[in-house]
């Protein structure tokens, strides 16, 4: 027999003021050493560092680069959520029709793209950014999921995945980001970059400071808006962006810090272009903060460790504070040979911030305070479904199961 449970524990969490009046100073002389002409900074959705140079241009936009990258993933996010694309592993040629017959190209799915590691050629053959239907027609040069290769060509032949996604109800891929979450959040871009009538989607973007980082604070809150009260897209698809795939520092369109590294908070994700436009998002401090140069080659000598040395006060530790618990553990047959579990994945931490979950620890023991508890499954990822194959999981009697979440700083919930 089978019985599903989860155990409170307590916990304590750290809750350090992340940005000080010192701190703020130290960061800002940093950026502007380092080419910058725009800082702003948020800790709990509040204003607490800025810095314009000069003195008065917060208004004026800058190019954010491949910054421009960070926003398909959310996009694809809400795109999955809306029923227009199946699953970050859907095959792009299920849409992009031309590729069916191509061995490898027939692999490629939405993943592969936004991971760039789709296996086609990085870069275009005609030289520059490729339209559309240019990047389409890019070989593919290595087998889908084998090879991360930075380039515009995958970002642009997902603009022609996503555009005919999106049609007729939108105009093009911008067009559903605007409507379906830039908008709802109040995030207006100054300026993009088209070809051949399309919208750019490597690099392209324009924007001041106080309008990207309300983009960023979506991202803080797991898809939801809490001034409007709305969920505008569900966490659990969001945060595959923020899970590597075969480069160990790259995500979905979103750059993240390497295994073990000490120099940025282990929950860090950040957007990043050329001329070290920056946006930074660390759930488990609140924070958000955006640094902007003024040319591409402006801030050659920026580093993020140091800036983020910079602004983090001293005692703002690694997080500390584990996740919420997952609930409500279900159990059923996939099959005749595999038992799948689903359960409500958290949302926050014990201190009830946004979390970023790293995956879950499925345990199975005989007793309900799973004194003998021994592992059934490891998962890495947000998903919240597990199917584990039945031989070797039965045993006489009661068997319990329970889910634990673990974030991706390595703390685990009860």
């Amino acid at each position: 027999m089978l019985a599903l449970a989860w155990v409170e524990v307590r916990a304590e969490c750290s809750a350090p003021v992340p940005v000080t009046s010192a701190t703020c100073e130290a960061a800002k002389s940093y950026h502007a050493a380092t080419g910058g002409v725009a800082l702003r900074v948020h800790v709990d959705g509040v204003l607490v560092c800025e810095d314009y140079r000069p003195a008065g241009s917060g208004g004026v936009p800058r190019e954010a680069w491949s910054g421009t990258k960070s926003f398909w993933s959310v996009a694809a996010a809400a795109a999955i959520q809306d029923g227009l694309i199946a699953s970050w592993d859907e095959r792009v040629s299920d849409t992009i029709v031309e590729w069916r017959d191509d061995p490898r190209k027939s692999q490629i799915t939405v993943r592969h793209l936004l991971g760039l590691t789709s296996g086609l050629q990085p870069d275009s053959s005609s030289g520059g950014v490729p339209t559309y239907s240019q990047a389409i027609q890019e070989p593919a040069v290595a087998d889908p999921g084998t090879v991360w290769a930075y380039g515009d060509v995958q970002y642009q032949a997902f603009g022609e995945f996503l555009r005919r996604k999106v049609a007729p109800a939108h105009a093009d891929p911008l067009a559903y980001l605007d409507a379906r979450i830039l908008d709802r959040v109040g995030a207006q871009w100054s300026g993009w970059t088209y070809d051949d009538g399309w919208p750019r989607l490597p690099h392209g973007s324009q924007w001041v400071a106080s309008e990207w980082i309300e983009y960023g604070e979506l991202v803080r809150h797991g898809g939801a808006w809490p001034a409007t009260g709305e969920r505008i897209v569900d966490q659990e698809l969001l945060d595959h962006a923020f899970h590597t795939t075969i480069k160990p520092d790259y995500g979905l369109t979103w750059w993240l810090p390497l295994p073990g590294e000490t120099g940025k908070p282990c929950d860090t994700v950040m957007a990043v272009g050329l001329g070290t436009q920056k946006l930074y998002v660390i759930r488990s401090l609140g924070l958000v903060a955006v640094r902007l140069t003024s040319q591409p080659w402006a801030g050659w000598n920026f580093d993020d460790d140091a800036f983020l040395a910079a602004l983090l006060a001293p005692d703002a530790p690694q997080d500390d504070c584990p996740p919420d618990a997952a609930r409500d553990l279900t159990v059923g047959r996939a099959g005749a040979a595999d038992l799948r579990f689903d359960w409500d994945p958290p949302a926050a931490d014990l201190a009830g911030k946004t979390e970023l979950l790293g995956g879950y620890d499925l345990e199975r023991a005989s007793r309900p305070d799973f004194a003998d508890a021994v592992p059934a499954a490891t998962l890495g990822g947000p998903d919240s479904a597990a199917v584990v194959p039945l031989e070797g999981l039965a045993e006489p009697g009661i068997v319990f199961y329970r889910v634990r979440a673990r974030d991706k700083c390595g703390n685990v919930g009860p």
